[in-house]
């Protein structure tokens, strides 16, 4: 049966479908289809095409029946006639299936050189590989005109490519097409890259004369830039600028005190042009106030203007915060671009050192706007003037009408039925698709369709789109309240708070999964979930069980509680490690010894945990309030780092002070 479902077209399918005893027409009912489409891909997906050829024509009226035809042209795509393979894709535009599909096909045609076939179907595209064997294809079919410049653009970058490139590097040696100039180029994409090891490669593309200057940057490179300053007795000609600048740049991140002390060494005896000295010198300005280094200041004061860009001053704003230096914080905040300056945190900032300089009247005024706001700052602003929380929901409204609509569309007809048969990936794909392009007013109905649907990350990700954050019932779903309370009761956590980072996390999705492998509601990965179980004598039958709601929330919360206790029951300290690992956060309160946590957290130097922090404490807050709870203030679960002792902090856990919550409406 397998040498016949490879070979035969559908036709003779149909009719080895009747020999089989398997289905001629279409299941009976939608509950049929679905059945049968289900074990049609499950036999697929464990390599059984008999029963996957058995079932699949009867099938031909299901709504999902192209993703049967997608898994057969995939499986069959380096033999597949190429006219029907193009016709499929044409007629499957906007599905899916259809990118991936259509790249791994011509890449299948590339492999098995196919050349007429690849040069008639490839568009114009991205893909390295499909690049490759383009350029492959033109070379075997005479169709040079031009090819050197993509041959060269392939070939420079500062990683390995694929080996479908190689025949093309070939045919660019064979062209004396690599310069000294390209490859010295590639040289300082790779070690930019951190790929000594391709840089060594690439040497060898050097005149003599100038390999030494590649073996030269690869000593640099193993003693770590240390003795940087030796550059000194080098040269002034470009091979040796560019090691000393990339160096520079390289030993600022580890040691910006060391960093600028070479650079002073070396400022005069290179003949640096002024962009590269202003990329030098921002570089170890903004190292230097990362790193905390008391002579910042002197630092960004010497980055030339034109290289005075927004991260650069935001963490020069950061390094006066953590010296209390106020009256720079403004005038740091004040040279802003105007952008930045109205960002909520710059605000906040500007407020607070008005603030502690004494101006009262211009702070308060700041603080009264900014506290309107349901935000992280929008809270601390409103605890600075010791007012009510601002919390004014959006009653969400759309049409019946237009839902019953946009779910009768086609991309959303597809992405909610790939739900009902399990294959979440697949439906995630076809409702990002189908939202794409919605307008604004679209993705409120996209919303409420989710709503409907009981797919609440979907709504939550259509109205951070469409911009409606006020539709706090939606976008802060308290369905896994119950949950969560039993494990908050028994492991005395907050369970607002809780909430509050399981929001940040998945969305509150069940099957959330992220690149990096984290699973399930609360975001746990698999390693984790291991040593959790063996320190309390938990089952863990690998990670399927993490993408079990009750399962993930009684890890993730052990976890936590883990967390609270290593770090004497601060929130802000253990939703830190919980983000970037217990290791970070107790060496960033080894280096930046600011005892107010919000400066703290603020001058942070992992952007992602900066963000992060914040981001849990607003939305505990708001869980506060849709659970119909007493609302904490947020500077209750930020308790001073300078009383980090387990009595204190477990004071500060259990009486909190709480604020009213009003709704302002202005105009």
């Amino acid at each position: 049966m397998r040498r016949v479902f490879r070979r035969i077209g559908w036709p003779a399918l149909l009719l080895a479908a009747s020999l089989a005893g398997g289905p001629l027409f279409a299941a009976d009912s939608e509950a049929d289809q679905r059945r049968d489409f289900e074990r049609a891909w499950r036999a697929a997906a464990g390599g059984d095409r008999a029963l996957f050829s058995q079932l699949m024509p009867g099938l031909q009226n299901y709504r999902l029946y192209p993703y049967l035809q997608y898994e057969d042209l995939r499986h069959r795509r380096a033999r597949v006639a190429p006219a029907e393979m193009a016709a499929f894709l044409e007629a499957h535009e906007d599905w899916a299936f259809t990118a991936g599909l259509r790249r791994s096909w011509l890449r299948s045609l590339g492999k098995h050189r196919r050349w007429d076939a690849l040069l008639r179907h490839a568009p114009g595209t991205d893909d390295v590989q499909l690049r490759c064997h383009l350029a492959q294809a033109r070379i075997q079919r005479g169709l040079t005109d031009g090819l050197l410049q993509e041959a060269r653009s392939l070939w420079t970058v500062g990683k390995s490519q694929p080996d479908a490139c190689d025949p093309v590097f070939d045919w660019l040696i064979k062209q004396d097409g690599i310069t000294p100039g390209l490859a010295w180029e590639r040289i300082g994409l790779a070690m930019e890259a951190g790929q000594p090891r391709l840089a060594l490669y690439v040497a060898r593309f050097l005149p003599p004369d100038r390999q030494r200057w590649a073996e030269l940057w690869q000593q640099q490179h193993r003693e770590r830039y240390q003795w940087l300053d030796r550059a000194k007795t080098w040269q002034d000609v470009e091979y040796a600028r560019d090691i000393a600048a990339f160096g520079l740049r390289r030993l600022a991140r580890r040691d910006a005190d060391r960093a600028w002390m070479v650079w002073q060494a070396l400022d005069g005896h290179f003949g640096w042009s002024d962009p590269e000295r202003g990329r030098i010198v921002r570089e170890m300005a903004l190292w230097s106030a990362v790193e905390g280094a008391e002579e910042t200041p002197q630092r960004m004061r010497a980055v030339p203007e034109p290289y005075r860009d927004g991260q650069i001053l935001e963490w020069w704003v950061r390094h006066e915060l953590l010296k209390s230096n106020w009256a720079d914080v403004m005038a740091t905040i004040a040279a802003m671009p105007a952008e930045l300056q109205s960002d909520a945190r710059w605000r906040y900032w500007d407020a607070r050192a008005r603030l502690e300089r004494g101006d009262s009247d211009a702070a308060r005024e700041r603080l009264a706007d900014l506290a309107l706001e349901s935000s992280y700052y929008g809270f601390l602003a409103a605890d600075l003037l010791e007012a009510p929380y601002t919390i004014c929901p959006a009653q969400p409204l759309v049409d019946a009408q237009q839902v019953a609509a946009l779910r009768a569309r086609p991309g959303f007809r597809r992405a909610l039925e790939l739900r009902r048969v399990g294959l979440r990936s697949w439906s995630r794909s076809e409702w990002t698709l189908a939202t794409a392009r919605l307008s604004a007013g679209d993705l409120r109905v996209a919303a409420a369709l989710a709503i409907e649907e009981d797919w609440p990350e979907m709504a939550i990700f259509a109205l951070g789109n469409s911009g409606d954050l006020s539709w706090y019932e939606w976008r802060f779903p308290v369905a896994n309240e119950a949950l969560v309370r039993p494990q908050a009761l028994a492991l005395k956590l907050d369970t607002s708070w809780i909430m509050g980072l399981m929001r940040s996390e998945s969305a509150m999705a069940e099957d959330a999964l992220s690149p990096a492998g984290a699973r399930g509601l609360m975001q746990l990965m698999p390693g984790t979930a291991r040593q959790l179980a063996r320190r309390h004598a938990l089952e863990y039958r690998g990670s399927a069980q993490l993408l079990e709601g009750p399962q993930n929330v009684l890890f993730g919360t052990l976890y936590l509680r883990e967390l609270l206790d290593r770090f004497d029951q601060n929130p802000v300290l253990a939703a830190g490690a919980y983000n970037a690992g217990p290791g970070a956060v107790q060496r960033w309160l080894d280096d930046r010894r600011s005892t107010d946590p919000a400066v703290w957290v603020e001058t942070l130097p992992y952007f992602e945990t900066r963000d992060y922090i914040p981001r849990v404490l607003a939305f505990s807050t708001l869980y506060d309030w849709r659970l119909e709870r007493p609302v904490t203030r947020i500077s209750s679960r930020m308790p001073p780092l300078d009383s980090l002792d387990s009595t204190a902090g477990r004071g500060t856990m259990e009486k909190r002070a709480t604020t009213e919550v009003v709704c302002r409406v202005s105009g």
